[in-house]
């Protein structure tokens, strides 16, 4: 696959990432690696949220952060965040597009996405938590987009009233599930995406990005319609096997799903920078582990 970029400006330095100058490996190693002992851990989180800034350019897009997140906004204030997998999606675009942006958080790659598609394109940003919203409202403001939408809703199998369940020190880790019974909640509404594409009146959707902490399973029950009516659609999906079981659900399942619908099943391999053909599931299933996940790229050859 050849990647393509759009014409943009390149961002002013002083707007990039804190350690935009490092090399993306090694950015990535002083957050997830030296900051990662529980010691340092909330002493680094608190130290790195007095130095986010209130917006940066990524990617061509004025982001607003949200400066109490030092997982997300963080790691993009630091210039680590998902560097590959932004490079990838925005080689996926093509403006006049449809993209679904399914757990968007503070709306990064809607950005993109809305950025890149002009007048002719649509962007669907699905997000449960409000004040994740809001920040994707005052990106759309900053940037003047109107080709991008918030739908203030948990993705699912169903349309129903749902518990969100929040996590303190990480807003991207929200969940419609806790078997620990330790968190938090409030409740939401929960939309299935095949409804989603009805109220919206999509008549086709090209490009998915889908992110909401194991409850994957839930997503494509509700998403069967979207998937037979839209054959060429991409789909970039986190694959997090400890928590779909903690949602109740089986890991294998969901990929046989995949081959069943005829999907090419990939692995985003940040590292080598490049896509990996997954020829053995289990391998992915065995990685089973609080802390191992992955991103696969599904498209139908």
């Amino acid at each position: 696959m050849q990647f393509t970029s759009p014409a943009k400006a390149t961002p002013a330095r002083k707007r990039r990432g804190l350690l935009w100058w490092l090399p993306p490996s090694v950015a990535a190693f002083i957050y997830t690696v030296l900051l990662k002992p529980a010691p340092l851990r909330k002493l680094a989180q608190r130290i790195i949220c007095r130095f986010i800034p209130d917006e940066i350019q990524v990617r061509g897009v004025s982001l607003v952060l949200n400066p109490a997140d030092a997982i997300v906004s963080g790691s993009l204030a630091l210039g680590c965040y998902e560097s590959y997998n932004q490079v990838l999606f925005e080689s996926l675009l093509r403006p006049g597009m449809t993209v679904i942006d399914v757990g968007a958080n503070i709306g990064l790659f809607s950005a993109i996405a809305a950025s890149y598609l002009g007048e002719s394109g649509r962007v669907i940003a699905v997000e449960p938590d409000a004040t994740n919203c809001s920040f994707i409202k005052k990106t759309i403001q900053r940037n003047q987009f109107n080709n991008l939408v918030v739908v203030e809703k948990a993705a699912g199998d169903q349309c129903k009233t749902v518990r969100l369940y929040l996590c303190e020190n990480n807003k991207a880790d929200h969940r419609v599930y806790d078997p620990s019974g330790s968190r938090s909640y409030h409740e939401v509404e929960m939309t299935s995406l095949d409804e989603l594409v009805r109220a919206q009146g999509l008549e086709s959707v090209d490009l998915m990005k889908i992110d909401a902490q194991g409850a994957e399973p839930l997503i494509f029950d509700g998403m069967r319609e979207l998937i037979s009516k839209n054959p060429r659609v991409k789909i970039l999906v986190e694959f997090w096997p400890w928590g779909i079981l903690q949602l109740g659900r089986s890991p294998r399942q969901l990929l046989d799903f995949f081959q069943a619908e005829g999907f090419a099943i990939c692995e985003v391999n940040s590292d080598a920078q490049r896509l990996v053909p997954v020829t053995d599931l289990d391998s992915l299933v065995r990685r089973d582990l609080e802390r191992q996940h992955t991103n696969l790229f599904l498209e139908r050859l």
